[in-house]
């Protein structure tokens, strides 16, 4: 059994830097380097000089560990004088209608997968691992957090999370533009227990963070070769977490589209006609992106993708058969892509000429093949959170970047700093 915990936050003083909004930053991995720039000259205590920072090589790691304890030092970031808590619900529009999503900031304990109460469905890569280990390090901090789904078959999560919405927020902030969050800090011990009980039999399904997570782990294993104590609840044995129920009504798994590039000349028709023994296969017209995206949201829920080739007009619409798999990406990679010659699963990953990138914009992916900068490109139906958790479940790592939780957690509302010392929930 594992619950979650609360924590002396390491947070922002609004009284220093004015509205939180123009402090907070989006996840590390999905900010470009333009994107960075803009947020360092939107303040000067932007958290991307933290999660990005700008020097270049192994010193920025040392930069930002400076930039850290420097905001600390000078009060522009403050650690919460009791353990807490922090009820997140947070506003947003999607496909023009209006959706919240509550969910909870705390700490977890770092758990091998095996435990099977942390579940991971997607493959990691040593580089993002390797970068984010050395600003954890030189930090000493967990800055983002892991963003986890847990089961609350009963609803009962979200009732209680709602309990304590009752009052006026802690904190409110406009970020990004059109997006609004309200934040709750729970400090009361029959409030923390209320909500740590509820928690403490569920699973947790990582949406987002597996690099995060596996790269948390190995600090905690180099601080144990360093003397860190080994059991009890120093800081070492947890992680930072924001965690929604399953539930919620503004979870929002969305596709990652597949854009195939390189210099290699694979026989698309001919692999396509080869493989209709294990796809039912359907030709379809030139029609705009919106009659494909159409066409894969009346499959939501099914292995169905369409592949578009260079060169060749309209394109297909795939679909396993039998019950092989339910999600696009699986089916994609490893029935469709692993048989392709030049498509190995070290190629598909980003090596070799057959590298296979990945956007969110269905248009830009067609408009990649199109322009003759692209090979083909495969755009996904959806899967569902239940079928991520099963295969999840069933100790299945999915192709990368399977899912997108949209919208994404904001960096800057918490930090957790790493002490061995300290007896995490005790203060």
């Amino acid at each position: 059994m594992m619950t979650l915990a609360p924590l002396r936050a390491v947070r922002y003083d609004a009284q220093k830097v004015g509205a939180l909004g123009d402090v907070w930053a989006p996840p590390y991995d999905v900010i470009s380097p333009e994107a960075a720039a803009e947020l360092r000259s939107k303040h000067a205590n932007n958290f991307v000089r933290l999660t990005q920072p700008e020097a270049s090589g192994s010193g920025r790691y040392a930069d930002a560990a400076r930039t850290l304890d420097s905001w600390i030092a000078d009060g522009i970031l403050v650690r919460d004088d009791a353990p807490s808590l922090y009820v997140h619900r947070h506003h947003f529009e999607l496909n023009g209608e209006q959706h919240t999503r509550v969910g909870v900031w705390g700490l977890l304990r770092l758990v091998p997968y095996e435990a099977g109460i942390v579940l991971a469905h997607e493959r990691t890569m040593k580089g993002p691992k390797a970068d984010r280990l050395a600003l954890m390090k030189a930090c000493r901090a967990h800055l983002s957090p892991i963003f986890f789904i847990c089961s609350d078959p009963d609803g009962s999560i979200g009732r209680i999370l709602g309990d304590e919405m009752a009052g006026a927020a802690t904190e409110r902030a406009e970020f990004p533009a059109g997006q609004t969050h309200e934040v709750w800090r729970v400090s009361e011990p029959a409030a923390l227990d209320r909500i740590a009980r509820s928690m403490s039999e569920q699973v947790y399904l990582i949406a987002d963070g597996h690099h995060r997570y596996e790269t948390a782990l190995a600090y905690r294993e180099a601080l144990l070769s360093e003397g860190a104590p080994a059991a009890g609840q120093g800081g070492h044995h947890y992680i930072l977490a924001y965690v929604v129920p399953e539930g919620d009504r503004g979870l929002s798994l969305e596709p990652t589209h597949r854009v195939m590039s390189g210099d290699g000349h694979t026989d698309w028709r001919g692999a396509i006609a080869a493989m209709e023994d294990d796809f039912r296969v359907q030709k379809l017209g030139g029609g705009a992106v919106g009659d494909a995206m159409a066409l894969l949201e009346d499959r939501a829920g099914r292995a169905s993708f369409v592949l578009v080739v260079r060169g060749e007009e309209g394109g297909w619409l795939l679909e396993p058969k039998g019950s092989v798999t339910d999600i696009p990406a699986v089916a994609l990679h490893e029935m469709f892509l692993a048989k392709l010659p030049g498509w190995s699963d070290a190629q598909s990953e980003g090596e070799g000429w057959g590298r296979v990138s990945y956007t969110r914009d269905p248009a830009e992916a067609l408009e990649d093949v199109r322009s003759g900068a692209a090979q083909a490109a495969a755009l996904l139906a959806s899967s569902t959170v239940g079928q991520i958790r099963e295969a999840a479940r069933a100790g299945q790592r999915l192709p990368t970047k399977t899912t997108y939780f949209r919208p994404k957690v904001p960096t800057g509302i918490a930090i957790h700093r790493i002490d061995p010392g300290e007896e995490i929930g005790t203060g």
